[in-house]
């Protein structure tokens, strides 16, 4: 077997001292310096990923705060609206309520008018009918 034969040791050693020297340089000078280079510019872009993130999460959340600030100022709106809108309608129902009394109260009015010159007039009917009927029965019992 060669690789066992003293002879070609030396010959051997050069060669992988020669074949480990160069790709040591090819390593270190060439490969090496790339990998390195695209891994920095990763990881720049990984950290401007980073802080554009962070800056869209800030723009995010303060948006969201305005949202809130302006939920709220709508529903105070609302909120006051419909009390405005529950007091008018109180107020047109007690107008409603008090125009519908007067209302009442006039036709009460004319119904106890009526009546009086229903029972008046009916009591002059009364006295009518009475005297027409002493009439004929006293024209009955005359003749």
């Amino acid at each position: 077997m060669p690789q066992f034969d003293f002879s070609t040791y030396l010959s051997q050693i050069f060669w992988f001292g020669l074949c480990f020297i160069t790709l040591y340089v090819f390593a270190k000078f060439l490969i090496l310096p790339r990998i390195k280079n695209i891994i920095s510019k990763r990881n720049d872009l990984i950290e401007t990923d980073k802080s554009l993130a962070s800056e869209l999460d800030n723009k995010t959340q303060s948006i969201n705060d305005q949202a809130q600030q302006i939920l709220q100022i709508a529903n105070s709106n609302y909120l006051q609206k419909i009390d405005e809108i529950t007091k008018k309608a109180h107020a047109q129902r007690e107008e409603s309520i008090e125009q519908l009394k007067s209302q009442i109260d006039e036709k009460v009015k004319l119904s106890r008018l009526e009546i009086k010159k229903f029972i008046t007039d009916s009591k002059i009917n009364n006295s009518l009918v009475i005297e027409n009927l002493t009439k004929i029965i006293k024209n009955k019992i005359i003749n």
